[in-house]
């Protein structure tokens, strides 16, 4: 039976191809998709959630839930990256009559529906989840498993020398969330950082036939043309290993840590392992990952191609 999984986005070009590999699944069932202020601002972070559905021709949608804007919020998003609308500035329009509920209620419906079988994957700032926290008390540590794409444990950041986006976005919310106790994986920067797409990569989804294949190679062209520091001709798709480690979790690697936060000053967002004593509230945290059998499974599974490692 699917793993029923609730994802919380903001909706850039990464989040898609995690989102579209999770639709893509016979093994998941995505039953909500939240929205999240971050790469995007929050409604266009929600407008892209329902432009991903339609583009992918997906029949039974999931619930589809406006969530929070971080307060800390960089005002340009991540636009350097994923485009003015966050798909790569594709042409691809906004289904009408799209109205989101409110993310409090889809996420009490669901664990109340799932409990500890639904899986939360977060791969924006983890603003809603932590106001769920604060306002639901207890009914986050009834979902089975929340995994987090975000954080820089051991390597520089990517939108300061300090921290990851994600994190970056909103700091207290991280330091809340990975404190709280709860049944964490964090996918960090360190191991996500090793996985890109290439040209071959993106001609593969191109020629693939599928919707999910063709619609993500279109936007995954902007921000592999506009990449900074020699980078062109590659995209690193962060969100997708959060996915990954539901699906295929043999090929990954993982430590039990604790896991800092900072929270204001000049290094907010920045995460570093605490051990020893202070190593309160560890998280599973993802130390490595098996690249080429990852690409090899994603790119199998989106363009619906029969694959075995």
């Amino acid at each position: 039976m699917p793993r029923p999984v609730l994802l919380d986005t903001d909706m850039g070009v990464d989040d898609a191809v995690a989102a579209a590999l999770a639709l893509s699944s016979p093994k998941l069932s995505v039953n909500g998709i939240v929205a999240v202020g971050g790469n995007v601002p929050l409604d266009q972070a929600a407008r892209n959630i329902v432009r991903l559905l339609a583009g992918m021709a997906v029949e039974n949608w999931p619930a589809v839930g406006r969530g929070l804007e971080p307060a800390a919020a960089s005002p340009g998003g991540a636009a350097h990256v994923h485009g003015a609308d966050g798909f790569g500035e594709i042409m691809l329009p906004v289904p009408a009559g799209f109205v989101p509920e409110d993310y409090r209620t889809l996420y009490t419906r669901l664990i109340e529906q799932h409990g500890a079988s639904l899986n939360i994957v977060a791969v924006g700032p983890l603003t809603n989840l932590a106001a769920i926290h604060r306002e639901c008390p207890g009914l986050l540590a009834r979902a089975g498993q929340i995994v987090i794409m975000g954080g820089a444990v051991w390597c520089p950041g990517n939108i300061t020398p300090h921290a990851e986006f994600n994190f970056h976005q909103d700091p207290a919310a991280a330091a809340e969330i990975l404190g709280a106790g709860l049944p964490v994986t964090l996918v960090p920067l360190d191991v996500t950082s090793q996985v890109a797409i290439d040209e071959s990569h993106a001609a593969h989804l191109l020629r693939s036939g599928t919707r999910a294949g063709e619609l993500l190679a279109r936007m995954i062209r902007w921000p592999m043309e506009h990449a900074a520091d020699g980078r062109q001709g590659r995209f690193l798709v962060h969100d997708a290993l959060a996915v990954g480690v539901l699906l295929w979790p043999d090929l990954f690697l993982s430590a039990r840590l604790g896991i800092a936060v900072v929270v204001r000053g000049p290094q907010a967002g920045r995460s570093r392992p605490v051990i020893g004593k202070g190593a309160t509230g560890k998280v599973t945290v993802v130390i490595s990952v098996n690249v080429p059998a990852f690409l090899e499974n994603m790119l199998g599974t989106l363009c619906r191609e029969r694959f075995v490692v």
